[in-house]
């Protein structure tokens, strides 16, 4: 039976099930895979792609260990043949860039006199093999079907590992059909390399869906950067970007592209990069290269590129404020993110996942929720999202050490309650006056948990509440001057508490 999503464990992403047809389907014939070639021996390459092509494989050749790592960051290879290379070059060179970046390609080496002119490198790296030259096809046809083999059995085994890894993605918890669809999108963006686009509401875990699509690919061993580009201007951005080049004494600065080199880059508020920027990073995600203004030096990378957006890029593609190259191949994957609101099914599964994480990282036990507590976060908007519901439990958590939250600990921290609507036409100082007034009634006029859940000192509290009349000792509402805005609707019933 297939294992089911349960309340108690709500963000366990189950296998697939078996198939439920009777009668068996005979599977396509399955391509054989190129193999890729690599010597300076014109001779040997020609005989070896003749061999191959025999076989039924399709055989790619390039003259040197650089062209041979151009075509592997393209497509990678189950196998590749090393025969004589220029001078400075050796199969090592090609071994320990295969091994640092994590391919399963299979190398096989050939040799004449195998047992004089063996190269060094067969001494001290596991996984390659001996080919005697010359060839014999036949010998040539099952070493080259072995190593095939080996390959596609070491990437299952890294797929496997990475779907145990990943089957209970932590931070992207809920049951509802949207974080279903959210999942299972992350699994199919984790299974290539192209750019992503991920599009949703500030808040709503941009970041835990790039960092998920991360965890799940073949670079999860890699690093995973992130750069928020509207807190950085055209040139600033463009320094993080890139890199700082050598000033006098000082070192070059390597920049996130580089950073990130074999893992994955998410650009977060892409929309804010200026345009002339713009240009210059759509040529980077196509070419996985650029160059350095200053000294002029090349640096050629491996990075997938996720870019996070909270507005439309096609009205700002429309009006001219974003360029179309730059999101092109990334709107073809693109992933919407949905909002809280949208689900509020799952407020109840977060709200535990929040006050677990709480309680591990300050050395707690884990706390719960009253019903009333529930109610209410299950019925407000969430304009924050997600940020806005951690943000809220975490508060909660800090100001008080009962086992339980209530919804009186909850409602302070909450922009709007669930039975008011937003305030419209407040000024700044009216909208701070009733943050206070609100918290300090909360608090039933207890000015230090005011002054805690506030974030603000006691005698700053002690001077706004002075100011709105209340006297220096004395609950709130005593002796409090009437307030009433000047562009909104006076609360009658708050007043009334107040005068009270």
């Amino acid at each position: 039976m297939v294992p089911r999503m349960t309340q108690a464990h709500p963000d366990i992403i189950p296998f697939p099930g078996r198939s439920t047809t009777t009668a068996p389907v005979a599977a396509p014939a399955e391509a054989l895979p190129p193999v890729l070639i690599v010597s300076a021996d014109t001779s040997l390459t020609d005989s070896l792609t003749r061999d191959l092509q025999s076989a039924g494989f399709e055989a790619q050749t390039v003259n040197s260990v650089d062209a041979a790592l151009q075509f592997m960051l393209a497509s990678t290879p189950e196998v590749c043949i090393v025969g004589p290379l220029g001078q400075g070059e050796t199969a090592g060179q090609l071994a320990s860039t295969i091994q640092q970046r994590g391919w399963a390609t299979q190398l096989i080496c050939t040799a004449s006199e195998p047992m004089h002119d063996v190269p060094t490198i067969l001494a001290s790296t596991i996984g390659i093999e001996l080919l005697e030259v010359p060839q014999n096809p036949n010998f040539l046809t099952l070493m080259v079907s072995s190593a095939c083999q080996r390959s596609r059995s070491q990437n299952e085994i890294k797929r496997l590992r990475r779907q145990l890894c990943n089957r209970n993605l932590r931070d992207m918890v809920g049951q509802s059909p949207a974080m279903q669809q959210l999942r299972h999108g992350v699994q199919q963006m984790a299974d290539h390399n192209a750019a992503v686009l991920l599009v949703g509401e500030t808040g709503s875990g941009l970041d835990l869906v790039a960092q998920g699509i991360h965890d799940a690919s073949r670079r999860a061993h890699r690093p995973f950067v992130t750069i928020d580009c509207s807190v950085h201007s055209a040139e600033t951005l463009e320094q993080e970007l890139f890199g700082i080049a050598a000033n006098g004494g000082s070192p070059r600065q390597p920049g996130r592209f580089e950073q990130a080199d074999g893992g994955t880059l998410l650009l977060d508020n892409v929309n804010c990069i200026a345009l002339p920027l713009q240009r210059k990073l759509a040529m980077v995600l196509r070419e996985q290269r650029f160059e350095h203004d200053r000294t002029g030096d090349r640096v050629r990378i491996d990075v997938r590129v996720i870019l996070g957006t909270s507005v439309d890029l096609d009205e700002l593609i429309a009006r001219g404020l974003f360029r179309l190259e730059l999101c092109q191949d990334a709107a073809a994957n693109r992933i919407d993110v949905p909002e809280l609101r949208s689900r509020p099914e799952d407020i109840a599964a977060l709200a535990e996942h929040a006050l677990r994480k709480f309680a591990a990282r300050e050395g707690l036990a884990p706390r719960s929720l009253t019903m009333d507590a529930l109610h209410l976060l299950q019925s407000y908007q969430w304009p924050g999202n997600l940020r806005e519901l951690e943000s809220v439990i975490e508060r909660a958590c800090t100001i008080d050490s009962s086992r339980r939250l209530t919804a009186a600990l909850l409602e302070p921290w909450m922009t709007v309650t669930a039975s008011d609507d937003v305030p419209c036409g407040l000024t700044l100082q009216e909208m701070e006056r009733r943050l206070i007034e609100t918290t300090f009634a909360r608090f039933a006029g207890n000015r230090e948990k005011t002054a805690k859940a506030l974030q603000i000192g006691i005698r700053t509290l002690s001077g706004k509440l002075r100011d709105y009349g209340y006297p220096p000792r004395g609950g709130p509402g005593s002796n409090a001057k009437p307030w009433v805005p000047t562009a909104a609707p006076f609360d009658e019933v708050a007043a009334e508490q107040r005068a009270a």
